[in-house]
């Protein structure tokens, strides 16, 4: 009997334990296109765990490929980006992608977070927390690093440019100053 109880206590600890470690997620559907985004919640957050694919002005397909949007999402000018996300729903400044990455190198450590983030069939990634980043690449004078990197528009900007997020070797998610004619992905996050 004794035995038992030590069993049951054990397999509830267990399940338990992969209760809280797998990420929450969820779906969304844009009313403006009845795309079907995933979601998941990232600390407290809920974030899109798709890059969006809704198609504005100033936005294109990498390579102008219908294809690649429907595998990788649509790139983006800062301008265009601004509009992407519906109703509900923003592009995240740069203290809120300070806080998720901060989540996510608190809880793997920064060498990790990077294959934590990315995704596991289209990337070599794990995955682990549902977020699953793509390496769609850029556009800057032209389509690159497609297979290569992520590249995320960040709300902030100063005089005319903004600020991106990337995911690339060797393996850093960082912050840069960009040039806000590039072309990134966008990545919603939802509103309080």
């Amino acid at each position: 009997m004794l035995f038992l109880k030590k069993f049951f206590a054990f397999l509830s600890l267990a399940l338990a334990t992969i209760c809280f470690a797998l990420p929450q997620t969820g779906t969304f559907r844009d009313a403006r296109d009845g795309h079907t985004y995933k979601t998941v919640v990232i600390g407290s957050r809920t974030w899109m765990a798709e890059n969006i694919a809704y198609k504005v002005d100033n936005s294109a397909c990498y390579d102008n490929k219908k294809e690649n949007c429907a595998k990788y999402g649509r790139l983006y000018t800062f301008e265009a980006a601004q509009k992407a996300c519906p109703s509900g729903w923003h592009l995240p400044d740069n203290d809120e992608w300070k806080r998720f990455r901060t989540v996510i190198e608190d809880s793997d450590g920064k060498e990790a977070a990077w294959v934590s983030l990315k995704s596991r069939d289209k990337w070599d990634g794990s995955d682990r927390y549902g977020f699953d980043v793509v390496p769609a690449g850029k556009a800057t004078d032209e389509f690159v690093e497609l297979g290569v990197s992520a590249h995320f528009w960040s709300s902030t900007s100063e005089d005319g440019d903004a600020y991106g997020w990337h995911l690339a070797p060797p393996g850093d998610f960082s912050m840069e100053f960009d040039y806000s004619g590039n072309m990134y992905s966008v990545r919603c996050l939802k509103d309080y």
